[in-house]
């Protein structure tokens, strides 16, 4: 009997590319529903986190998001009202 064992060795990018999100305000809070990078839509599937955090006058928000397949670390910048992606976790 011969037993075959595969590995999946999860990938992490960590990313600082600008990207555009389709939002939907709901009960006073954001939540990001589309955002497009790399000319790919992607659709957000479940928000596993949400945070803040100030650097200086700017207030940040980080969301953890993810699709059926990705993870995906978005940050959203008062200052300028910009998103950008930051972090990739796939296999």
């Amino acid at each position: 009997m011969i037993c075959v064992v595969c590995y999946v060795k999860n990938m992490y990018e960590k990313l600082d590319e600008k990207i555009d999100v389709l939002v939907e305000f709901t009960d006073g809070n954001v939540v990001p529903n589309y955002f497009r990078w790399q000319d790919r839509t992607y659709k957000v599937e479940k928000i596993n986190l949400v945070h803040s955090e100030r650097k200086g006058n700017d207030k940040i928000y980080y969301f953890s998001v993810s699709n059926n397949v990705n993870f995906f670390r978005l940050a959203f910048f008062t200052r300028d009202l910009s998103w950008r992606i930051q972090e990739l976790y796939y296999e």
